[in-house]
């Protein structure tokens, strides 16, 4: 579980009175620790039953459960939020080089911080483990997200694990049906959205083969398809020029996975990277 704070501003699916209890404790959440979730309720003239339902929604078991994870969460949140909102002040016409490089980068680095707070590490620690036994390893992605996609394929190929990465609707939905035995794919889309992925999701869910989306957190049909979902801040920047923050997170798991994979076979690892290398000038 994440930092509960970045989650209740990522949540979506919200009635309009849950919404006003996130609204409260975001913005007392220093208050909210020492509340009571009677007092809490009357806080935000709702009820301790809408309260009980946002714990739910959260995953969290109960409010007590709740209340520790808020009282936990608040030093690395108020970090956060000083970064994040230098990041999201606006650049206009008249902004100099260095006061844009200082923005994009403050963006960039509060959409990783964020996308760490709200990834479930058991479910990063499954996938570590789906990658370690899988045969091939594909990647699915279209237009920003294929970026990504391709950056992981040559990942692969440098620990010899065999894999491609796809961004037209044909080939994803050949490979979707000729690559299943022993296969694990990733689909990356940030909108969770994207017909062609959502196509080729349903098709290898179809041939049963496990499937990660790697989207932005919430209800989506993407992350609604896939068996696993690895969540990327959803907090884009101001003009989303090819979804910049979005694509760096992403960027970011993949990093985070890959390093993990390192570790479930050290020596094999290295060894293939050092072999694989390029640069490499040892005799053939």
């Amino acid at each position: 579980m994440g930092n509960i704070l970045i989650q209740m501003t990522e949540i979506k699916d919200l009635s309009p009175s849950e919404r006003h209890v996130v609204d409260y404790i975001l913005e007392h959440y220093q208050d909210a620790c020492n509340m009571g979730i009677v007092e809490l309720g009357e806080k935000t003239f709702t009820s301790t039953t809408t309260v009980k339902r946002l714990c739910r929604k959260l995953g969290v078991n109960s409010y007590t459960d709740f209340r520790m994870m808020l009282s936990a969460a608040q030093g690395n949140y108020m970090r956060q939020e000083d970064m994040r909102h230098g990041g999201q002040a606006p650049v206009d016409r008249y902004s100099s080089v260095a006061e844009i490089l200082q923005k994009v980068s403050q963006q960039n680095a509060s959409s990783i911080l964020e996308t760490s707070s709200i990834i479930d590490t058991q479910v990063l620690e499954q996938v570590v483990g789906l990658m370690a036994q899988a045969k091939r390893i594909d990647f699915y992605g279209v237009g920003p997200s294929h970026v990504v996609a391709a950056d992981a394929q040559i990942k692969c190929m440098r620990l010899r694990i065999p894999s491609m990465a796809f961004s037209d609707r044909v080939s994803m939905l050949t490979s979707a049906k000729a690559y299943t035995e022993g296969a694990l794919a990733f689909l990356i889309s940030y909108t969770g959205e994207t017909d062609d992925i959502l196509e080729t999701a349903q098709v290898l869910r179809k041939y049963r083969v496990p499937t990660v989306a790697i989207t932005s957190p919430g209800s989506n049909r993407l992350a609604n398809t896939c068996m696993y979902n690895l969540y990327v801040d959803a907090s884009e920047s101001w003009d989303r020029l090819g979804g910049m923050s979005s694509r760096i997170s992403t960027l970011n798991v993949i990093d985070a996975l890959f390093t993990a994979l390192l570790n479930t076979n050290y020596d094999r690892y290295i060894r293939n990277m050092v072999d694989t290398c390029v640069n490499n000038r040892r005799p053939l």
